[in-house]
């Protein structure tokens, strides 16, 4: 696991699932925990979560910060003279 901050949950499974668990476990030689994150991951992935605007900015790359502006930039309306005009 390579999250910093992890969360234990508790589930209760069959008795054949939790002998199956221990096989493959042993077979791949890793811990039966490591073997169910993995297995949770690989489901989740087939899920496309929604995405906001500033996701989808983000992963483009077009936030950022900008430098020697006026500090007042995004408040005073002064700076909004011809915005959106063409």
């Amino acid at each position: 696991m390579t999250n910093a901050h992890q969360v234990n949950i508790t589930i209760p499974i069959s008795l054949t699932l939790e002998k199956r668990l221990k096989e493959v476990a042993k077979i791949r030689q890793t811990s039966e925990q490591e073997l169910i994150v993995e297995a949770v991951e690989h489901h989740l992935e087939q899920f496309v979560l929604p995405r906001t605007c500033y996701d989808l900015a983000i992963e483009l790359g077009v936030v950022g910060t900008g430098t020697n502006l006026p500090s007042d930039l995004s408040t005073n309306p002064k700076y909004f003279d011809g915005f959106g005009e063409s």
